[in-house]
């Protein structure tokens, strides 16, 4: 990577000195374009998302983009988007309704309930009748 930079540096200084073109330097760290592509951003303008592209968002041609995707710690970077499903839990149907259930059931005969009180058991018909002896 140092020779990279020094290279860039050197061509950068020799084509100031000879007045053949301005020279525009853009510093990128890779923290800043691994957030990028984590906000959606893409790297390529042809590739666009919605969210807009790495090579629109620093004016960069494609060929730049090819290079910087070069650096080691940036060749596996890609877009990450985050995508929401939404289940509507508001409607279940699979509910089974009780009453239907209950009137329906005639292979599963219900025992009633026996409470002991005292030493005399007795058979009660519902949780009403439990309750009203008290």
């Amino acid at each position: 990577m140092k020779l990279t930079k020094l290279l860039t540096d050197k061509m950068v200084h020799h084509l100031k000195s000879i007045g053949k073109m301005a020279i525009n330097k853009v510093d990128l760290t890779v923290t800043q374009l691994v957030n990028d592509l984590n906000e959606g951003l893409t790297w390529f303008k042809k590739d666009d998302l919605g969210y807009g592209s790495i090579e629109t968002k620093y004016g960069a041609t494609a060929p730049q983009i090819m290079a910087i995707r070069k650096h080691p710690a940036l060749k596996d970077a890609e877009t990450s988007i985050t995508i929401f499903n939404i289940i509507d839990d508001t409607k279940n149907d699979n509910t089974i309704s009780t009453k239907g259930s209950i009137s329906n059931r005639t292979d599963n005969p219900v025992e009633q309930p026996v409470v002991a009180v005292g030493s005399n058991e007795t058979t009660v018909d519902s949780a009403a009748d439990i309750f009203a002896n008290l």
